[in-house]
């Protein structure tokens, strides 16, 4: 067995360097970041971590950039939904994923989950009717992309990138794919 040595050692940290700034796709995540939303760090293996606990507990399969599009809406909606009767606490959050089976969710999770008990709330016939939940709703249809967009100081290029249009987090090619053709 051979053992290669390293003459220049301040080679291999800048080489080291240069290609964890090409995975990152130079963003603002590091690589075991997923996203960083609202100034909060959502790491990768949180992600895939939530992401399982969706899947264990939904009919519909969740995708890690299905979980960090709707995470990209929690800041917005937690401060459309603050003080009305309709605001949900972690803790109700927990208790409902625990009613669904499953125990020990992940600070993703909760958020992630609050978020989608929000959006089923504002479809609810009672909650819209609702005159204390009127101005929240005007909120909430006044919401921009460009106002979620804001929340999203990084995504991780391999997750894709925040479409305003949409709302959602769409697969990107990398610059330096050329596509066929």
């Amino acid at each position: 067995m051979r053992t290669q040595t390293l003459s220049k050692p301040r080679s291999v940290i800048a080489v080291s360097v240069l290609a964890a700034a090409v995975l990152s796709g130079c963003s603002t995540v590091s690589a075991n970041e997923a996203a960083i939303i609202d100034g909060q760090s959502i790491g990768e293996s949180e992600l895939q971590e939530t992401t399982e606990q969706f899947n264990s507990i939904s009919p519909d399969p969740a995708t890690p950039s299905t979980v960090l599009s709707q995470r990209t809406l929690t800041p917005v909606v937690d401060d459309i939904m603050a003080g009305t009767s309709e605001e949900l606490t972690d803790q109700e959050v927990g208790e409902v994923l625990a009613q669904s089976g499953l125990d020990n969710p992940t600070p993703l999770t909760i958020d992630v989950a609050r978020t989608i008990l929000y959006t089923s709330a504002f479809q609810d016939p009672e909650v819209l009717a609702d005159p204390e939940m009127a101005d929240a709703l005007e909120q909430l249809q006044e919401l921009t992309g460009d106002d979620i967009a804001a929340g999203i100081d990084g995504i991780n290029p391999r997750y894709g990138e925040y479409d305003t249009e949409t709302r959602t987090i769409v697969p990107g090619v990398p610059e330096w794919i050329e596509p066929a053709g």
